[in-house]
């Protein structure tokens, strides 16, 4: 396996202290042309990403969802989100998963995200991705009507210096790989 790509993912995790230091627009927007190149059911491609940044009023009205019951106060000093929005796919997607009995929808989005942070990773910059949050307080932030789906929203930042590599705690992984006969 490529080295590069051995790193990108080995040294990818979860950020917990963000430096206030702005992203350049253009560094987020590549990171999401890139991710939207990600494989999706029948191409459906489902989502559609809004990058929100500072100073933009948006900014704290993310925040403050995504501390929902005192949770994520990290995010204090985050500058940027990607949020992700859930938008319909394409019959033959939806049609497949329902015969299937599986709704590929969220998969195709959790494929999404680990492409953006991967992305977000490769460029130096640390992601959170944050599914706990005030659904209300998102689609109004956003300004976005109640039938509009907010699946996930992405912390997106430079590192804190202090922000260290954690040792990864994983099972073991026999307990999650098997190789079939």
């Amino acid at each position: 396996m490529n080295d590069t790509i051995r790193d990108i993912i080995s040294q990818r995790q979860s950020t917990r202290n963000f430096s206030d230091q702005a992203v350049d627009t253009e560094k987020l927007v590549e990171i999401c042309q890139l991710s939207c190149l990600a494989p999706s059911s029948c191409n459906s491609q489902p989502w559609r990403l809004h990058i929100v940044q500072r100073p933009s009023p948006k900014v704290p009205k993310i925040t403050e969802a995504c501390q929902t019951v005192g949770l994520n106060k990290f995010l204090n000093n985050v500058c940027s989100y990607i949020v992700v929005e859930q938008t319909f796919g394409n019959m033959k997607s939806k049609s497949g998963g329902f015969f299937a009995g599986n709704n590929l929808t969220p998969i195709d989005i959790g494929i999404l995200a680990a492409h953006i942070c991967l992305a977000a990773q490769a460029e130096g910059l640390g992601t959170c991705m944050i599914g706990s949050f005030r659904r209300r307080t998102i689609l109004k932030a956003m300004g976005f009507g109640p039938m509009r789906r907010v699946r996930l929203v992405i912390a997106v930042g430079y590192p804190a210096p202090d922000d260290k590599l954690r040792d990864k705690k994983r099972k073991d992984f026999g307990e999650t790989i098997c190789v079939e006969k």
